[in-house]
């Protein structure tokens, strides 16, 4: 006699929500729906639970998680003709709490414009007013230590704009070292110390910033921190190892309507199934939200016919629009005894860290990145910038697509307003392997003898534009993830401008006093795995651009927020086209992308996405 499992149990029942995808937003919108107890939740999450995992809930072991198929899906890009022709890895959460479970935790926010402009894309309602309350729902914001504020310079946060009551915990590293302390008062000294707290959706310059963690420095995730308190509901439904194939429409009438989710589990076809007028929400991320659309057969019909899949739903848009925060790892050789990462490598020293993190929650491995800054172009050159940006717009022909077309506008107002980000800067106590393009996991693991400091450079609002579609009906075969990075000549620019910026924040006190002279004296030393003699020039600059250049892990775009006829997946309901019963909430929605880290509006997103389906329900 064979015994019942949980995925026998859940073919037997009938749901009220079935999420595909356990991650950052899937968990939130499965544990705001079951507040009610008569609504009957269902998740399907591909990864497995690992809530007691240290080298998640260890913040400095992150770079361990990527590359390793227990906790990454293990992405590769297509080959890039602007990077080289490299290959990139592509770094997704495949586990309970998804890419929040192997992030870089950093807390960073969207500007005000950023917000503002998806609603002048014709999406009433979603502004950066509307959206505070979820940032705020979503958080528990710990102030630092006196100490640690004196320290780290954290005079400009400002606690009433931040949540005191959400599952998320963001708090700061109690264990700065000098390197960390120097970045906030460098900007300052620049004159691009910020004005106040990031939160209020304005502020420029360069300061420390708080991680997702909790105050003991334990990673504060989606699976932790929002799926375990909530585990015990009797309406909630969570199936890990389940790895979803399509979803099932009924098409017999005017508009196909979902019936239910086909997925594997323990080698087996299963299908799970949404009572009439129910619904299944996508909150599979960037590249699988589009993939598993385009399986069940919404996408463009010519593809996927190609295929074999049959069309239910025509929309060519599906798996376009993808944008992405390219990034460039550069570092600085620090003077002989100032702490960084690569202490690590000594004997003991990583026991010793780990029994500080374990017993106080303190030391290096609660640091990692430690600073960011946003700067906008006229702070990083003369102003004869601003007129080679606009002869570079010139040069690119204007999209035939409306909604391309609206999107780069809006993003060229941005460029040329000096209030708004077009490079952010990240900061941390460790070197950079310029060749990890393809290994994410060996991107601070070098072979250069000595100590660094990275000063790394991304942009805010790249030009280009890229797609993620299948390439198989086998859902088990990855889609094809083709940003086109640099396909656009403003990307270029902007980040070689920014990683020659760096040799300005180098040189500047009081960073500059912990950093070693470069042996012609006319800078700071550039850590030799860049072959950078002296100076960097802006030829070089341009050069290792293309060679070194990843991913930020910020992918979004791919199921785009818009009116349907300017390229548009979803509506501001976040329901999509031509389906009854479909919404998708996740970072595909976002239709043009924001500043910064975008785990905080992925959780806003998510918390607001719940509250649309509430309201909706109760229609």
């Amino acid at each position: 006699m064979t015994s019942t499992t949980q995925y026998d149990e859940a073919d037997s029942k009938v749901f009220d929500y079935v999420i595909i995808g356990g991650g950052t937003a899937g968990l939130t919108i499965a544990a705001r729906l079951t507040e009610d107890p008569a609504v009957q939740v269902a998740v399907l999450e591909a990864g497995e639970k690992r809530l007691d995992d240290p080298q998640i809930n260890i913040p400095g072991l992150m770079n361990t998680l990527y590359g390793d198929d227990k906790y990454d899906w293990n992405f590769k890009t297509t080959p890039q003709p602007g990077l080289n022709d490299r290959t990139l890895a592509w770094p997704r959460g495949k586990l309970l709490g998804g890419s929040s479970a192997i992030n870089f935790m950093m807390v960073s926010h969207a500007s005000r414009a950023d917000i503002d402009n998806w609603e002048k894309l014709s999406n009433p309602g979603w502004n950066f007013d509307a959206l505070q309350p979820y940032y705020h729902k979503a958080e528990t914001f710990n102030p630092p230590s006196e100490a640690t504020a004196k320290a780290l310079g954290t005079s400009i946060m400002d606690t009433k704009l931040h949540g005191t009551s959400g599952p998320v915990q963001t708090s700061f590293s109690e264990s700065p070292g000098d390197l960390d302390k120097a970045w906030g008062r460098t900007f300052k000294i620049l004159g691009l110390g910020p004005e106040s707290d990031p939160r209020d959706g304005n502020t420029l310059g360069g300061y420390s910033l708080p991680k997702y963690m909790d105050k003991q420095a334990k990673r504060s995730h989606a699976g932790l921190v929002i799926y375990a308190p909530n585990a015990g509901r009797e309406n909630l439904t969570v199936l890990t190892g389940a790895f979803v194939k399509k979803i099932e429409f009924d098409t017999s009438g005017e508009v196909p309507i979902a019936t239910g989710v086909r997925y594997v589990a323990e080698g087996k076809g299963r299908f799970v199934r949404v009572k009439e007028k129910a619904e299944i929400i996508l909150a599979a991320g960037a590249v699988q939200s589009p993939q598993i659309l385009e399986l069940s057969g919404v996408g463009d019909r010519e593809r996927l016919e190609k295929l074999g899949i049959k069309s239910v739903v025509d929309n060519p848009n599906v798996g376009e629009n993808l944008q992405d925060h390219p990034l460039l790892g550069f570092a600085y050789e620090v003077q002989d005894g100032i702490p960084t990462a690569e202490m690590i490598k000594q004997p003991g020293v990583l026991g010793w860290a780990v029994n500080e993190w374990a017993t106080k929650g303190a030391g290096p491995l609660t640091t990692g990145v430690t600073g960011t800054a946003f700067l906008s172009h006229d702070s990083l050159t003369l102003s004869a910038l601003e007129s080679r940006l606009q002869e570079l717009l010139k040069t690119v022909p204007i999209p035939n697509t409306p909604g391309l077309q609206k999107q780069l506008q809006l993003q060229a107002e941005t460029l040329l307003n000096n209030r708004e980000a077009d490079i952010q800067y990240n900061f941390g106590a460790t070197g950079v392997n310029p060749s990890a393009w393809n290994d994410v996991s060996q991107l601070f693991n070098h072979n250069d003898a000595g100590g660094y400091a990275s000063i790394v450079t991304a942009l805010t609002h790249a030009f280009s534009r890229g797609s993620i579609h299948i390439q198989s009906s086998d859902p088990f075969v990855p889609p094809l993830i083709d940003p086109r990075y640099l396909s656009h000549p403003i990307d270029l620019e902007l980040l070689t401008l920014g990683l020659l910026f760096t040799q300005t924040i180098a040189k500047t006190y009081p960073l500059a006093d912990l950093l070693k002279d470069n042996e012609v004296g006319d800078g700071k030393k550039i850590q030799p795995a860049f072959n950078v003699e002296g100076r960097l020039s802006e030829e070089r600059a341009r050069e290792i651009v293309r060679e070194s250049m990843i991913t930020s892990f910020h992918p979004v775009g791919t199921c785009s927020m818009l009116p349907r006829e300017i390229g548009g997946v979803v509506d501001s309901r976040l329901r999509v086209y031509g389906t009854r019963g479909v919404r998708v909430v996740d970072a595909s929605v976002v239709p043009l992308h924001v500043r910064g880290n975008i785990t905080s509006v992925v959780y806003a997103v998510a918390e607001r996405g719940a509250d649309i389906i509430k309201e909706d329900r109760r229609v």
